[in-house]
């Protein structure tokens, strides 16, 4: 098979890698059952308890592997993995299975661990989902250790794509030598999995979300990884190939870049606009300020609750806060209250069956109802704040009534941990409080808008929906109207707005956003030094002046054109330097 081949799938680590493709690990699925007579059980939990040692030791021996002067690489889930192996729930699990069962050792581990990967599924929430992958690589590690296929790490004579047609764990690149590691396509895996953190760690691209790998990609094919589009090419052509090695050659400019813009970014004209970071968690700190961040203009604080059977306490939720603070060296942050419900349904918490769950019982709805877990949150973060330049901001508010109840909360709660009143704003993403933001400017201190949702609600179309995404258009005149008028809005009440969608991170959309008046912007790491050069490029009278025009445009079709002219007119050699096409 010769013909090329395209995958589409879902991006967990972005970037672009080519290589062969080499398939690694066992698929963890359910194995015949062995059966053993009652005299073999003490020698079956023996063998268990002298696997879980030789496993830890192996982790042990990753660890030591890993470079300590290597900032970059956060080795800290080895002992996430170390405590599984240590936990009585599953030891209790795996030996309660071999002795009332009479089953083997290998399959009693696969039993029960593919028991806690359904446990975790079953819960419709992706951050618990991506603490299944923590399950498949303890089962994949103990059985690896089981039939003796271990200790050695396996180095490959050429550059190669790691196929993994199960679930992405960390071992499927601890366990190689990842300087010959160009990416990773795998069957599933999530952005937020121990897995994900690694490979980000190592600038490792990854796709995930490829079902029946084995039956596109044969071992040994050449397969191109364009993760920032979550596109795999099997066998791909020398056009495509080509485009690939040009991109590949911007690397260089991109570290430029970095260097470059490890400080403020002014228009042409001298109008200064801040580029901020949006991070879920502590190590994503880094990952910004290397990028040149501004500071962080949105916390995701819901990745707390991942593998938590309970509400996160108060002293650790203090602690991960102020791991995010500290290393921002007095660069303002803005911490968001944590957005759960929708398809974030953590295991503590009893959320009645939704027939629209994303328009449903969510964030601060939830908070002011449990007003215990409301005021844990709120408290850890007032004392991390104490030293710092924080901020808080609460999302998905509809109306002036929610955020006053639960401003008055917040300053109860600083009142009584004795912590100064930092700045309060909103997330403005339900359309019925972007319409009524006037009204709100008068109460809050700082307002952000989430593009994401606010566009679904507004059209009513989920963007992961393919029969209906194509009504997901951040330029459809009519959301131009909303942002503009939120823009001048904030102007006028002399209250700083930002943008933390994605639209605020898309290239062909910075001229459009500077224009309209955007002075904040706030994206994912990786994007700043791209806004900040295309910033530094843009004339803000030249920008404003085209822009002021766009209301006359009548369709998301001729505002595409009108956007293209635009772009090649003021920007086109930075677009060529970066190989990002104007569309």
């Amino acid at each position: 098979m010769n013909k090329e081949t395209k995958l589409n799938g879902i991006t967990i680590v972005p970037g672009k890698g080519i290589g062969k493709s080499y398939f690694a690990g066992r698929v963890v699925e359910q194995t015949a059952l062995v059966s053993i007579t009652r005299q073999d059980v003490g020698d079956e939990i023996i063998r268990f308890n002298e696997l879980r040692e030789s496993t830890k030791e192996e982790y042990h021996k990753y660890r030591s592997n890993i470079d300590p002067s290597d900032s970059s690489v956060d080795s800290s889930f080895l002992n996430i993995y170390e405590h599984i192996l240590d936990d009585p729930a599953f030891i209790g699990q795996v030996i309660e299975t071999i002795t009332t069962k009479l089953l083997d050792l290998e399959t009693s581990i696969r039993l029960v661990s593919n028991d806690f990967i359904k446990r975790f599924n079953s819960t419709g929430s992706a951050y618990f989902k991506d603490r299944s992958s923590d399950m498949v690589e303890i089962c994949e590690k103990l059985i690896s250790q089981l039939h003796k296929d271990n200790g050695r790490v396996k180095s490959f004579l050429e550059p190669v794509v790691l196929i993994v047609s199960r679930m992405f764990t960390p071992s499927d690149i601890l366990a190689y030598d990842k300087s010959k590691i160009q990416a990773v396509v795998s069957a599933s895996g999530g952005k937020t999995s121990h897995a994900a953190i690694l490979a980000r760690s190592y600038g490792i691209p990854v796709v995930s979300g490829i079902r029946n790998i084995q039956d596109f990609i044969c071992p040994g094919d050449q397969v191109l990884v364009d993760a920032d589009k979550g596109i795999v090419y099997v066998r791909p052509s020398a056009a495509v190939v080509n485009r690939f090695v040009k991109q590949k050659g911007t690397s260089k400019e991109l570290d430029r870049l970095k260097a470059k813009w490890n400080r403020p970014v002014y228009t042409r004209d001298g109008i200064h606009v801040e580029v901020l970071a949006n991070i879920s968690l502590p190590e994503d700190v880094e990952v910004a300020m290397e990028n040149g961040a501004d500071g962080v203009g949105l916390v995701r604080t819901e990745y707390l609750l991942s593998n938590k059977k309970n509400f996160p306490s108060e002293e650790l939720q203090q602690g991960y806060y102020e791991s995010i603070l500290e290393k921002l060296g007095g660069k303002h942050c803005v911490i968001r209250t944590m957005d759960f419900g929708g398809d974030k349904k953590p295991e503590f918490l009893d959320i009645p069956p939704e027939f629209n769950p994303f328009m449903g019982w969510r964030a601060i709805r939830i908070f002011l109802e449990r007003k215990d877990l409301f005021k844990a949150q709120v408290a850890a973060i007032l004392k991390a704040g104490k030293k710092h330049n924080y901020s808080i901001m609460f999302p998905m508010v509809t109306t002036l009534k929610e955020y006053l109840e639960a401003k008055t909360f917040l300053v109860q709660a600083a009142e009584e941990v004795g912590c100064k009143m930092p700045k309060v704003g909103v997330l403005f993403e339900v359309p019925l409080a972007v319409l009524e933001m006037n009204t709100f400017m008068k109460e809050i201190d700082f307002a952000s808008i989430g593009t994401n949702d606010l566009i679904q609600y507004l059209s009513a179309a989920d963007r992961s929906n393919a029969k209906v995404n194509y009504l997901y258009n951040p330029i459809e005149p009519a959301f131009l109207k909303i942002i503009r008028n939120a823009i001048n809005t904030s102007k006028d009440n002399g209250k700083p707005l930002s943008i933390c969608g994605e639209m605020a991170g898309d290239p062909v959309l910075t001229v459009l956003l500077v224009g309209l008046g955007l002075r904040r912007f706030s994206v994912i790491p990786r994007h700043i030094p791209i806004v900040k050069e295309l910033i530094s490029h843009i004339s803000y009278a030249e920008a404003a002046e085209s822009v002021s025009h766009i209301e006359s445009i009548e369709s998301s079709e001729d505002i595409s054109k009108w956007l293209k002219i635009l772009n090649k007119r003021m920007l086109e050699p930075v677009f060529e330097r970066l190989s990002i096409p104007i569309e």
